[in-house]
């Protein structure tokens, strides 16, 4: 026996076989090529044990006998990877193609799919086949690598894609109280019908708007859940100012109820003591209704 010659426990290979060299280390190097067995499938292994070993070291006059009965080989075949990200991707490109408008997500059957490829073969993804059912937003697609060789796949796969809706949400906790300031939210995607009815779609209804129940944030919010902020208090001393095409005057008053911007409300002219109604301007100031002004 060659004491040179010795077994080699991992085999990682890349083409279609198995040679003597992915197996024995110190043989012949004219010998290393020489193929003795299909390698398993991309990104697939299998165990080569000790009795077909050593029947393969016969054959080909390579001086080695197992030791154990536990010498053996694991082979490798090494593999380029599709992930289940990029055939959802080429998936959601051909939805579009066939009219599917946007913004969807796409949620399919095989979301633990990976297609291994041999390492020299075209990594592209082609949908050759689309059927949508439009109804029930569901499809099957007809997945093929390795287009026009030899190596070429076809795999179908099934799912369902799902319209979005974009709507504003909070972005960190806000207290009960609160005017949210624009910094505070942002537009997020949601599944359409995952969106209750009755839900806040423009930002604008939010920012500036007062929080009057608690509501967690990346959530979609609800219109009940705000109100205009009170810029005018029960009770707190106010400027009233009217303003005509030919005078502008200003006048102390006192609230006699709460106000946000564009209410109507009442308040006492000090000036004359008088109630008067007039509509919030701003914090703490009002505009005198000419028709109501005394």
């Amino acid at each position: 026996m060659n004491s040179s010659i010795f077994l080699k426990p991992d085999a990682l290979v890349e083409g279609q076989y198995v040679t003597l060299g992915d197996l024995f280390s110190g043989i012949d190097p004219q010998q290393a090529d020489i193929a003795v067995a299909h390698a398993p499938q991309p990104g697939k292994q299998t165990i080569l044990d000790y009795r077909w070993l050593y029947g393969i070291a016969q054959r080909h006059n390579v001086s080695w006998r197992p030791r154990t009965t536990a010498d053996q080989v694991l082979v490798t075949r090494a593999s380029q990877v599709i992930t289940i990200d990029e055939i959802r991707d080429a998936i959601e490109d051909a939805l579009k193609d066939q009219g599917v408008q946007t913004p969807f997500i796409v949620d399919l059957s095989s979301e633990n799919l990976q297609i291994h490829l041999p390492v020299d073969a075209l990594n592209n993804v082609d949908i050759s086949a689309l059927d949508i059912n439009s109804r029930t937003q569901r499809f099957v697609a007809s997945v093929t690598t390795g287009a026009r060789t030899a190596q070429q796949r076809t795999y179908r796969i099934s799912g369902k894609y799902y319209p979005l809706s974009s709507v504003p949400v909070l972005v960190e906790p806000i207290s009960r109280g609160s005017v949210v300031r624009p910094d505070q939210v942002e537009y997020r995607n949601f599944r359409s019908e995952r969106v209750p009815s009755g839900a806040i779609r423009d930002i604008n209804d939010v920012i500036g708007k007062e929080i009057i129940r608690p509501t967690n944030p990346n959530e979609p919010l609800m219109f009940r859940d705000f109100t205009n902020p009170i810029l005018v208090r029960r009770g707190s001393l106010v400027t009233i100012r009217l303003v005509t095409a030919n005078m502008s005057l200003t006048a102390r008053g006192k609230a006699l109820e709460n106000g946000s911007l564009g209410d109507v409300i009442r308040v006492i002219n000090q000036s004359s003591n008088n109630t008067i109604q007039v509509e919030v301007v701003a914090e703490n100031e009002v505009r005198a209704l000419p028709a109501m002004s005394q």
